[in-house]
């Protein structure tokens, strides 16, 4: 069983009119969680509460199943590193990267000089460390801060939007890197962010903040194909949400679209939410774009639930056509450029859209 790193308990924070409510949640040791959430949802005040930078009004925090509420930042021995590099300017690169493990007497200079080699290699800064930070981009910047806060050797490291102001390349490599020094370092991390294409790629972890609240959490692909609240569902650009209602008869359930008057269906009784009985039930379909498949008119698609539409208009993108149809509903897939070619659809043309049962998410309202 792993070593729980982080737990929080009942965590609430009033600042302004803004409040933490009632946040729980845990941490193990290797896990790399992801904190999502818009702009404003309390992301990185949850962060300085667990780092020790603000105090909870209510609520308890762990660390190693020892109580930290109340203790001082320097005492947590946790890493910390912001959207915002925070760099001393009169400091070279190599004396930032130090600056933190001497603050604290971790080790002897020779210790904290060859852990600091081993994470320069790794960081690929080997090159900047004596430049000052005037003299660096963006992603340079992060890699430094990255590297002081590594060298500290916290017991989990924090990261609050630490890419959220660099350009996509960039964004890139720095994803892997972070895969990287989660793979070899096997910290611990909770990373905040508002991307959640990002939070797919790094997180083992999901966690959807918004309001101060906790909506969901889970494994990041459960969380992105079954999000819990139709406001959860939008902040993750859930497609096609169609609202309706859920009609059960025969052992099975139907989706009547407000739309149109024809049933979708039957699906499988289980796929109703747990609220659902058996009358008719307001309800928002989700079925995720990479879902949803599009057949000519006539053809059979085997083992799904199908129904007919007409293509409205099409995006096309470098790799792909964006297909968007109207259908008791308005619907979004995409095709493959070949997929497109083959299928030879133009705008107006009908279409048979589908989708496996078990694709099918249904959001009470």
């Amino acid at each position: 069983m792993k070593e729980r790193l982080l737990e929080v308990k009942n965590l609430e924070l009033r600042v302004g009119k803004f409040s933490l409510s009632n946040l729980s949640f845990s941490l193990n040791a290797g896990e790399y969680v992801m904190i999502l959430g818009p702009t404003g949802a309390g992301k990185t005040i949850l962060l300085e509460c667990i780092a020790g930078l603000q105090t909870p009004h209510r609520g308890e925090i762990f660390l190693h199943g020892r109580k930290v509420t109340d203790f001082p930042p320097e005492q947590r021995h946790l890493g910390f590193a912001y959207q915002d590099s925070l760099l001393y300017p009169f400091l070279t690169v190599r004396e930032n990267i130090l600056f933190g493990a001497r603050a604290r007497g971790l080790a002897t200079e020779a210790g904290v000089i060859k852990r600091m080699n081993e994470l320069i290699e790794i960081m690929g800064i080997s090159h900047l460390l004596e430049r000052y930070p005037a003299n660096l981009s963006g992603g340079e910047k992060q890699r430094v801060s990255l590297a002081r806060a590594i060298l500290t050797q916290p017991s989990l490291l924090l990261l609050d939007e630490p890419l959220s102001a660099l350009d996509p390349g960039t964004r890139r490599s720095m994803q892997n890197l972070l895969r990287e020094i989660h793979t070899t370092e096997n910290l611990g991390i909770l990373h905040v962010t508002h991307d959640f294409s990002e939070a797919l790629q790094l997180g083992t972890q999901m966690m959807v903040l918004n309001n101060g609240c906790l909506e969901q959490s889970g494994l990041p692909l459960e969380v992105f194909f079954k999000p819990s609240s139709l406001e959860v569902a939008k902040f993750l650009q859930g497609e096609n949400l169609i609202p309706g209602y859920l009609i059960f008869a025969n052992h099975a359930a139907w989706f009547k679209p407000e739309l149109g008057k024809p049933l979708i269906g039957p699906l499988p009784k289980n796929l109703a939410p747990d609220s659902a009985c058996n009358t008719e039930n307001p309800v928002v379909l989700m079925i995720r774009s990479s879902n949803l498949s599009l057949h000519q008119p006539g053809e059979t698609p085997g083992e799904c639930i199908s129904w007919p539409a007409q293509i409205q208009y099409l995006s096309f993108n470098r790799t792909h056509v964006d297909v968007h149809c109207r259908g008791y509903g308005l619907w979004e897939t995409s095709l493959s450029l070949s997929q497109w070619h083959k299928l030879a659809l133009s705008e107006g043309d009908p279409v048979l859209l589908a989708v496996k049962p078990e694709h099918c998410h249904f959001i009470a309202v």
